[in-house]
């Protein structure tokens, strides 16, 4: 983390740059996200030097909570561009993030962390709506890890150690209590496959398919976003006319 930030105040202070690519990660309980974040991480840290930078992180609801605790994070103002994102945002969540600072709750404080990171590039999000709140920034890929919920209740009744019933029962309150939280805060539906931009079932994957799975589309995805910074499309160029007999 601290070889991270020091990464970041960098990258803030190059605003010149184009950012590096960011990441959000959704997931069902038991889909199976704590298997491979190390993995990803490695993997992301290992891609093409020319499109990622090392050093990613991963940050999750305790670290953000620490960061935010600390104030570590760099104090710089980053709006949320209604007009420019990528998904549909709901109402509530830009009323929210509109609030005066005085007026923050935890989850707005804890939205303008996650923007601040995502920002800068290298960093992995691991839930806290972090799909809805970074919808109008160019370099975040989303992505929402699911699963037959049989098989999630067994994934999380062996990492635990628990019993079936046992396991059943936290993944339907961890489910909700997730779903419950986009609601409230965000607005959004977390189920909703049109606000990510892959959704990955997780069922009978091999860890190693799903982290390339990840990786090799948010590549692809970032080298495709930094052609459209550099490339634009001319504006006011006339369209080209479709002969009748092709139309």
């Amino acid at each position: 983390m601290e070889q991270h930030l020091r990464h970041q105040a960098g990258a803030l202070a190059d605003h010149s740059s184009t950012p590096n690519p960011a990441l959000t990660i959704s997931r069902q309980c038991g889909a199976g996200l704590h298997r491979i974040e190390r993995a990803l991480l490695e993997y992301l840290d290992g891609s093409d030097p020319d499109s990622f930078q090392r050093h990613w992180a991963l940050f999750d609801q305790s670290l953000i909570g620490r960061l935010i605790e600390e104030n570590r994070l760099p104090r710089e103002s980053f709006p949320f561009l209604v007009n420019h994102t990528k998904f549909p945002v709901p109402p509530a969540l830009v009323e929210r993030l509109g609030h005066r600072e005085e007026d923050w709750t935890f989850f707005n404080h804890s939205a303008s962390a996650i923007r601040k990171l995502c920002v800068t590039g290298n960093a992995l999000i691991v839930g806290r709506a972090g799909n809805f709140v970074t919808a109008d920034l160019p370099n975040t890929f989303h992505v929402r890890l699911v699963g037959a919920k049989d098989q999630r209740i067994v994934t999380t009744a062996k990492r635990y150690g628990m019993s079936r019933d046992e396991a059943t029962e936290l993944v339907d309150e961890t489910d909700k209590s997730r779903a419950r939280f986009v609601d409230r805060y965000a607005g959004g539906e977390i189920d909703d496959a049109g606000c990510y931009h892959l959704v990955i079932n997780t069922d009978n994957l091999p860890d190693a398919l799903i982290v390339r799975l990840i990786g090799d589309a948010l590549a692809d995805w970032s080298e495709q976003q930094r052609r459209k910074a550099e490339f634009p499309p001319l504006a006011g160029l006339p369209r080209p006319r479709i002969p009748d007999r092709v139309r």
